[in-house]
């Protein structure tokens, strides 16, 4: 988590991967924190909306053997999940959930069925 003006010096200085504006928030991926994400023996997991993420991820860390997860649920359990955040703005969540489209994963996770510790697992396995 960041503010606006570290947001802001990131991209004067040419270190945003990606950048979106999304219920009035920013969010970013930068060149440093996807830098410190790759270490040996660690797993980085970056969490994005976008499907453009994937490409911008990859060609700024090609070096990198990426494994990219799609979790989905049904549009109930969305809803349900939307509004137990609680954030104000169900109706824009939901809206932009159904504008999302499905992406071409390695691994898709239905979230309805599949714990996070099963969803990890799967994933690590994947990795070999």
């Amino acid at each position: 988590m960041t503010d606006s003006a570290e947001i802001d010096r990131l991209g004067d200085a040419g270190l945003l991967i990606w950048v979106n504006a999304r219920y009035d928030a920013r969010y970013a991926i930068d060149r440093p924190g996807l830098d410190e994400l790759i270490a040996p023996d660690v797993i980085p997991v970056i969490h994005a909306g976008q499907p453009e993420v994937i490409d911008a991820v990859r060609n700024a860390r090609p070096d990198v053997q990426w494994t990219v997860v799609q979790l989905r649920c049904d549009a109930d359990t969305a809803q349900a999940r939307i509004i137990a955040r609680d954030t104000g703005d169900v109706a824009e969540r939901i809206a932009t959930g159904q504008a999302t489209p499905t992406i071409n994963a390695d691994i898709t996770i239905d979230t309805d069925s599949v714990e996070p510790d099963e969803a990890a697992q799967t994933i690590l396995f994947r990795q070999g």
